[in-house]
C-alpha cells in the first residue's frame, strides 16, 4: 500500500471523526444554557435599568433540562431586575402551556413583567420543509395552539401583554414607555402606536420577529427587544449566522447591536424548534441588559 494511500485514509478518517464530533456537540449545545450580562451605554436622561430578556423557550412537556434551568434562573440572577420582558415562542405545543406559565411566574420584575407572543404561541409545532430557511417561505402549522389558555395563565400570574399596545412603568428617573407589537413574522403587527411621548425618560420596543426594527429606531427608542432568530442557531466561526428565518441582516441576528441611536438586542433564545434540535457555536441564553446612562443631562 502506497504512503499516499495511507495518508489519504488518515485524512478521510480524521475528517469523519471531526464531523462526528461536530454532530455530537451540536446535539449537546442546546443543553448548555447560560445567563449573559451586557452593559449598554445610553443617553444621560435614561434611568439606570436592569432588564431580564427571555425569549424562545419553546417549552413542551418533555423539555426537562430547559425547565430545570429556568426554575433556577432567579437564583442565578442574585437580585430582582427592574423589568422582565419575554419576546415570544414561549411554547412548542400545548403541553408546554402549564410548565411555561409556572416557570415564568418565578421571574420577578421590580417594575413589572411584560410579554409578546410569537408564531409558536399561535400554532403548535409540526414538521415543515427546511428549505423555508433559505427561500423565506412562511409556512403555518394546521394545528392552532390554545393561545387563550396561555395568555390567561400569564395574566393570572401578573404578566402584562404588549400585543399592539403600550404600557408605562413609572420610575424615580421618569416614565419608561414599553411599546409592543404582535408577531411581524405572521403579519399580525400594527405600527401606528410606535412613538415615544414628550416626557418619556426611556422608550423600549418589544416584538417577536425583528422584522420592523426600523420603525422603533426611527421613532427614537432607546432599546428594542426581539427574538425569533435563535441568533442563527448554527453560527460558523468568523462568519456568523447561516440563516435567520427573517429579513434581518445576519450580522444583527443575535446579541446587542447599535441601529442608529438605538440598541437592538435579539435574544439567542433558550430553546430551538422540535424538528431542528441542534445548536452550534450559539449557546442558548437568557440575557440581563443593564442600561447605563453616560454624559451629563442637557440643561
Amino acid at each position: 500500500m502506497s504512503s499516499r494511500w495511507k495518508v489519504g485514509k488518515r485524512t478521510v478518517a480524521g475528517a469523519a471523526g471531526t464531523g462526528a464530533g461536530i454532530v455530537v456537540y451540536s446535539l449537546c449545545e442546546p443543553h448548555l444554557f447560560r445567563l449573559v450580562t451586557h452593559d449598554l451605554q445610553v443617553g444621560p436622561g435614561v434611568p439606570r435599568l436592569d432588564i431580564l430578556h427571555v425569549s424562545d423557550t419553546h417549552l413542551g412537556a418533555r423539555d426537562k433540562s430547559r425547565a430545570r434551568w429556568l426554575s433556577r434562573l432567579p437564583a442565578r440572577l442574585g437580585r430582582t431586575p427592574d423589568l422582565v420582558v419575554a419576546t415570544g415562542d414561549l411554547i412548542q405545543d400545548d403541553t408546554g402551556i402549564d410548565p411555561v406559565v409556572e416557570l415564568l411566574a418565578g421571574l420577578e420584575g421590580r417594575l413589572g413583567r411584560y410579554y409578546v407572543l410569537g408564531s409558536h404561541d399561535y400554532y403548535q409545532s409540526t414538521f415543515q420543509s427546511y428549505a423555508k430557511y433559505w427561500t423565506g417561505e412562511r409556512q403555518l402549522s394546521p394545528r392552532r395552539a390554545n393561545v387563550e389558555r396561555l395568555e390567561g395563565g400569564l395574566r393570572a400570574k401578573g404578566w402584562v401583554p404588549l400585543t399592539n399596545r403600550s404600557e408605562v412603568a413609572e420610575t424615580s428617573g421618569g416614565p419608561v414607555r414599553l411599546v409592543g407589537v404582535d408577531d411581524p413574522y405572521l403579519s399580525r403587527h400594527r405600527t401606528e402606536h410606535i412613538s415615544r411621548q414628550e416626557g418619556d425618560a426611556c422608550a423600549i420596543g418589544v416584538m417577536h420577529s425583528p422584522e420592523i426594527v426600523s420603525h422603533f429606531a426611527l421613532a427614537g427608542f432607546d432599546l428594542i427587544l426581539a427574538g425569533h432568530t435563535h441568533a442563527g442557531q448554527v453560527r460558523v466561526p468568523w462568519a456568523g449566522a447561516v440563516v435567520t428565518n427573517s429579513s434581518l441582516p445576519a450580522g444583527l441576528a443575535g446579541g446587542p447591536h447599535r441601529v442608529g441611536s438605538s440598541w437592538l438586542h435579539v435574544s439567542p433564545g433558550l430553546g430551538q424548534g422540535r424538528f431542528s434540535p441542534i445548536r452550534f457555536n450559539c449557546r442558548p441564553e437568557a440575557t440581563l441588559l443593564r442600561l447605563r446612562p453616560v454624559g451629563k443631562p442637557k440643561p
